[in-house]
């Protein structure tokens, strides 16, 4: 009988063992809120969640990289706003300049402005910068990285000082002011505008992308990670009350154990 009785005493350890364990499993999948929180929950889960996170940050990532270009796109813009806004003016200048009633002081002072004008353009293009990288005083391009592939998007650079804009001195001179160079220096401003305006929509078009990519990214995480607390608690519960059992019907075998040895030894 006493072999009975270890059988039947080993088989509740092992139960209780059995129920510790899973009761241990959701009280931590309850305190940490994942249903995954070593290898043993699913460790083809964990793999899977571990990629799906480091896609996640890749992404958030990008997206900081992408809103930098933006911000350097914006600043850009403004750089040639400015410029446009100086151009404009020279060009009235040249037209007035070109009018055979003017006297010779009204003449010069046209001559003084539009200098000023030229330097203000350059000013402008000089102080166009992000993070010290200029942005209007040579054609280039500088690339982003957007994602985990790796993904990538150029942001383009443009020369837009006066030099490069072909505002020289001769367009510019006293006696003879070039409308038709001003007017296709102020095209090729319009241009590089464009072009910045293109790749500010496109920026933002990669950056909803990122963001939309990203937040389906960790709810797939979240959906293999991500324990519901309702259960768990309930899982819990449930465990308290099988270990509770388990333990009075180990103490009700053992006291019956008991009473058959003192009956056999009476």
């Amino acid at each position: 009988m006493s072999g009975i009785g270890g059988i039947g005493a080993n088989r509740y350890n092992y139960n209780q063992y059995r129920t510790q364990n899973d009761q241990q499993k959701h009280m931590r999948n309850a305190s940490s809120g994942k249903k995954i929180n070593q290898a043993s929950d699913g460790a083809a889960e964990m793999a899977i969640a571990k990629k799906l996170a480091n896609t996640a940050k890749g992404l958030e990532v990008g997206r900081q990289n992408l809103q930098a270009g933006r911000s350097a796109l914006y600043i850009a813009d403004g750089g040639m706003d400015g410029i446009n806004d100086y151009m404009q003016r020279m060009r009235e200048l040249s037209i007035r300049a070109n009018n055979g009633l003017m006297g010779d002081d009204e003449r010069q002072a046209i001559q003084d402005e539009t200098d000023q004008l030229k330097a203000g353009i350059n000013d402008a293009s000089r102080q166009a910068q992000y993070n010290e990288k200029s942005l209007l005083t040579e054609d280039g391009s500088v690339t982003l990285l957007t994602s985990n592939e790796p993904a990538t998007m150029e942001v383009n650079t443009a020369a837009v000082d006066a030099a490069s804009l072909g505002i020289t001195d001769s367009v510019t001179k006293l006696d003879n002011f070039d409308l038709d160079s001003i007017d296709k220096a102020m095209d090729k401003l319009s241009t590089a505008r464009s072009i910045a305006g293109a790749q500010t929509n496109a920026v933002d078009h990669t950056i909803n992308y990122n963001n939309i990519t990203a937040e389906n990214t960790t709810a797939s995480q979240s959906r293999l990670e991500d324990a519901d607390i309702a259960e768990e608690m309930i899982a819990v519960n449930k465990n308290k009350t099988l270990t509770t059992a388990q333990i009075m019907m180990q103490k009700r075998q053992e006291e019956d154990e008991q009473t058959k040895n003192a009956a056999l030894f009476a």
